[in-house]
C-alpha cells in the first residue's frame, strides 16, 4: 500500500476529515490536523495501478487514476470495561517471540534468552515454545506456552461461546487482572477522547469501540497508518506512519486503553511507510523495517536501543535485485525473523513471497517461498497451533478489499490455495484493508485480533482503524463478524461480544436535556442501535454553554461505568455526575480534553444513583453538544 493524497467528504460529519497516510499503490502525501477533526489532503493516485482480482488473478496493465474519495471521521477507541455473564473466546495458538532488552520476566514466568514465560510454558533460547494445550468439553483448556513480542502467555485450546472466564484474579504483565481480582476504586478509564484520569478496572476486561477515532492521553489524534502493534516488556507499543511519509510515530500503553505519545522515533530523508519492528534478543537491538522510497521501494532497516527512543537508519537494499511493494515482518517461536513482501521482479505487484532474515535481522538471508501471483498487497504472517497464515489484500489503492489466507505447517511450503476470510455482511473486510493480526495469548486461550486500515469511512462504517476478533469455527481459515463494541480479556486470552441489551441500564430509559436542536432530541441517546444505523439518532443541544443531558434510571441503582459516544459536535470540557434526586450532584469524572467522534468510557467507584448526567461546560466547536449514545452500566 502506498500513501495517496485524497480529499474526503464525510456524510454527517462536520468539520472533520479522515486522517490519511501510508496506503496502496500510488503517490502523494496526505495532510492531517489536530484534535477534533482533520482534513484529508488532495492529490492524484500516482504510479501504475493494478485492478483488483480474485485469487490467482493478474493485474491489468498501465493506467494511472486520479480523483477524490469520500472522507470521514471515525476511529477506534478502547476502554476498560466490566464483566457480563458468559463470554466468547478465540482459540489457542502461537504468537511471536522476542522480548525487551534484558528479557524482563512477567509475573509467574521464567525468562529465557530473548523472552519471558508464564506458568505452563517454558522458553528455550530465542523463545522456543512448549506445545499447546488441548480443548476439552465445556471450554477448559490445557496449558502451553507462547511468546508474543517479549511476553509469554499460556496457549493451546479454545474456549467455546459461553465458556469459562478466568478466575482468582490472575494477572498479566502487572497490569490487567483477570475476573475475580480486586476492582480499582475511584479511577476512571476514558477512551477515545482520552485523558489519563484514573486507572483501569481490574476485572481483566477492556472494551474495544470501533467506528470512532483513537486519541492519546493528551487528547490528540493517534497516527499509526499501516503500522504494527508489539509488546515489549510490560508495555504495548503501537507504531505507524505519520501523514508526511517521513516520520514514524510511537505510542505506548500498559493496558491497551491509555495510549501515551512517545514521539517520532525515526525520520527518514526518503519517504517511508509500512513500518514494522522486532526485538533481537542476541544483539539486544530493536530493528525497524520499512518500505523505503517510492511505490516500488527498497527494503529499509533502522536500529535503536529502546523501543521508544531514537532509531538510526542503517541500510536500504533491493530484494533479489528488484524493488518491493508492501511488506511486514514475522518472528517465529525460535526467534528467527522473516520478511513477507510483494515483489516487482517480474512486473508491478506480480509476485509475493517470504524471505528469511539474517540472525541479527539486518540483512536478507534466504528466500523461503515465492508466489507468482499478482494484484496483491498488505502481506502479513501469523501462527496458530503450528499452522502459519500468510494473508494479503487486493491492490485496490485505498479502497477496501477482501482478505485471503494461505496456510502451511512450514514457511518453505507447501502452501494451501488462498481462501477468502468469511465476513458475513461484507465482501471487503468490513470496509478495510488488512494490516496485521496480533495474538493475545492468555491462561485460557489466544485471541487473534485483526487490525484493518479504514481509508474511506462510509455510512455506518466510520473509524480509521478497525480491531476485530478472528474466529476459527469451521476449520483453519478465520471468520470475522462485525462488532462495534466487544470485550477483550488479555490475561485469559478470551473475548466476548458487548451485549448492550443486558448491560446498558439506560437502554430505553427516559432522557431529558437542557435544550435540543430540531429533531435531535434527548431520547435518541438511549435508543437501541446497531453499527449500521447508530448515526441515525442523536441528541444535539443549543449552541451555547453550559448544556446538560440526563438519564433517569427509574429507581436508585448501583452503577460504576458510563459510556458516551460523541458526534463531531463534542464536549471539550464536561463532567459526568450522579444524583439520587436530580438536584444534588456528585462528580464521578471530569475532563478538558474531549474530542470529535470519540468514545468517553469511564469506570468509577460503585455508586447508587437514579440519575446520571453529562454536564458540558465548554463545546469543542461553535455548534452544540451532540451524542449518539449514553450508556450506564454496573459491571462486576
Amino acid at each position: 500500500m502506498r500513501t495517496t493524497r485524497k480529499t474526503h467528504l464525510l456524510i454527517l460529519v462536520l468539520l472533520l476529515g479522515a486522517p490519511m497516510a501510508v496506503g496502496c499503490s500510488g503517490s502523494g502525501t496526505p495532510i492531517n490536523n489536530a484534535t477534533g477533526g482533520q482534513t484529508g489532503g488532495a492529490g492524484a493516485r500516482g504510479g501504475t495501478t493494478n485492478t483488483a482480482g480474485g485469487a490467482g488473478g493478474q493485474p491489468a496493465t498501465g493506467g494511472s487514476t486520479g480523483g477524490s474519495q469520500s472522507g470521514g471521521a471515525g476511529g477506534t477507541s478502547i476502554s476498560s470495561g466490566g464483566v457480563a455473564t458468559g463470554g466468547v473466546s478465540a482459540t489457542g495458538g502461537s504468537g511471536q517471540g522476542g522480548g525487551p532488552s534484558g528479557g524482563n520476566p512477567q509475573t509467574g514466568g521464567t525468562t529465557g534468552t530473548g523472552g519471558t514465560t508464564r506458568t505452563g510454558g517454558a522458553t528455550g533460547t530465542g523463545g522456543t515454545i512448549g506445545t499447546g494445550g488441548t480443548t476439552r468439553t465445556g471450554g477448559s483448556t490445557a496449558t502451553g506456552g507462547i511468546i508474543i513480542d517479549g511476553g509469554i502467555t499460556a496457549t493451546g485450546g479454545m474456549t467455546p461461546t459461553g465458556g469459562k472466564t478466568s478466575t482468582g484474579g490472575s494477572n498479566i504483565d502487572g497490569g490487567i487482572t483477570a475476573r475475580g481480582g480486586t476492582t480499582a476504586t475511584g479511577g476512571s478509564t476514558p477512551s477515545g477522547g482520552a485523558t489519563g484520569d484514573g486507572g483501569v478496572a481490574t476485572t481483566g476486561w477492556v472494551t474495544i469501540h470501533n467506528d470512532f477515532f483513537w486519541y492519546d492521553t493528551d487528547g490528540n489524534l493517534i497516527n499509526v497508518r499501516s503500522g504494527a502493534l508489539r509488546k515489549f516488556g510490560d508495555l504495548y507499543y503501537w507504531y505507524g506512519g505519520a501523514p508526511n511519509d517521513h516520520n514514524q510515530t510511537c505510542y505506548s500503553s500498559p493496558d491497551l486503553v491509555h495510549w501515551t505519545y512517545k514521539g517520532i522515533v525515526l525520520t527518514t530523508t526518503g519517504d517511508a511507510n509500512r513500518m514494522d519492528i522486532l526485538y533481537n534478543a542476541t544483539t539486544k537491538q530493536y530493528v525497524i523495517f520499512l518500505k523505503y522510497i517510492g511505490n516500488g521501494a527498497y527494503f529499509g532497516i533502522a536500529t535503536g536501543s529502546t523501543p521508544d527512543g531514537q532509531f538510526t537508519f542503517k541500510s536500504q537494499t533491493l530484494v533479489d535485485g528488484f524493488v518491493i511493494g508492501d511488506m511486514s515482518v514475522f518472528q517465529d517461536d525460535d526467534g528467527t525473523a522473516y520478511l513477507a513482501y510483494v515483489w516487482w521482479g517480474t512486473g508491478t505487484n506480480k509476485a509475493h513471497g517470504i524471505y528469511r532474515l539474517s540472525a541479527d535481522y539486518l540483512t536478507l538471508d534466504k528466500q523461503m517461498y515465492l508466489w507468482n501471483e499478482g494484484s496483491r498487497e498488505a502481506p502479513h504472517i501469523f501462527k496458530r497451533n503450528g499452522t502459519y497464515y500468510y494473508g494479503l489484500s487486493e491492490t485496490n489503492m485505498i479502497d477496501p478489499s477482501p482478505t485471503r489466507y494461505y496456510t502451511a505447517t512450514n514457511l518453505a511450503g507447501p502452501w494451501s490455495a488462498a481462501t477468502m476470510v468469511n465476513t458475513p455482511g461484507s465482501n471487503v473486510s468490513w470496509e478495510t484493508q488488512c494490516d496485521f493480526v496480533f495474538p493475545f495469548a492468555g491462561t485460557q486461550g489466544t485471541v487473534y485480533m485483526y487490525d484493518g486500515d479504514r481509508w474511506i469511512p462510509t455510512g455506518g462504517f466510520q473509524g480509521n482503524y478497525l480491531w476485530l476478533p478472528f474466529e476459527f469455527n469451521t476449520g483453519l481459515i478465520p471468520e470475522m463478524d462485525y462488532y462495534q463494541d466487544w470485550d477483550l480479556n488479555v490475561a485469559a486470552g478470551t473475548w466476548r461480544a458487548f451485549d448492550r441489551t443486558t448491560r446498558d441500564l439506560a437502554l430505553g430509559k427516559t432522557a431529558t436535556a437542557s435544550s435540543s436542536n430540531g429533531a435531535n432530541a434527548a431520547a435518541g441517546v438511549t435508543k437501541a442501535t446497531t453499527y449500521q444505523n447508530y448515526t441515525a439518532t442523536r441528541w444535539e443541544s443549543a449552541a451555547s454553554d453550559p448544556q446538560w443531558i440526563m438519564v433517569d434510571l427509574g429507581s436508585a441503582t448501583e452503577i460504576d461505568r458510563v459510556i458516551l459516544k460523541w458526534y463531531s459536535n463534542y464536549g471539550k470540557a464536561f463532567k459526568i455526575q450522579t444524583s439520587a434526586d436530580s438536584t444534588t450532584w456528585a462528580d464521578v469524572y471530569s475532563t478538558t480534553t474531549g474530542a470529535s467522534y470519540s468514545v468517553t468510557d469511564v469506570t468509577f467507584a460503585k455508586a447508587t444513583a437514579r440519575y446520571v448526567r453529562m454536564n458540558g461546560t465548554q463545546r469543542g466547536n461553535t455548534n452544540g453538544y451532540s451524542l449518539f449514545a449514553f450508556m450506564v452500566l454496573n459491571d462486576p
